[in-house]
């Protein structure tokens, strides 16, 4: 290569290499070893926070015995779909930390409320929150 080729290309890739001024490739780790967002520790909640997180909030849920989706209302009712049982209704309650749901014609079942972050264990249900 000629001298003058040799420096036009040297001079070329300098300018290209200084049009990149974006942060493509730059990551701002926070102090961490890794940019993967944190989970959150999985806790029990309190009932002040088991009302806030579901009253009049809809939930796609996943059970044992069936999924479907139920809305919590601020009333302490709720109404579900079920894949195998159909539609019905029942009343919930929280209090202490412990989560409480009557379904129609069946004894009041009580367990734990745990959130882990991007969903909650109640009782004997995985809820998701359905967001429109």
């Amino acid at each position: 290569m000629k001298p003058s080729t040799l420096s036009l290309v040297a001079a070329l890739a300098t300018l290209l290499a200084a049009c990149n001024t974006g942060a493509q490739g730059v990551r701002f780790l926070n102090g961490s070893d890794t940019a993967k967002p944190q989970a959150e520790a999985i806790r029990n909640l309190t009932g002040d926070e088991i009302r806030n997180a579901i009253a009049g909030k809809t939930f796609q849920y996943t059970r044992t015995d069936g999924n479907g989706f139920i809305t919590y209302g601020t009333d302490g009712s709720f109404e579900f779909q079920d894949d195998v049982k159909g539609s019905g209704k029942g009343t919930w309650s929280a209090s202490s930390g412990q989560f409480c749901e009557s379904f129609a014609g069946a004894p009041t079942d009580c367990g734990e409320f745990k959130t882990t972050g991007d969903a909650y264990f109640a009782a004997k249900s995985r809820l998701v929150e359905m967001k429109s």
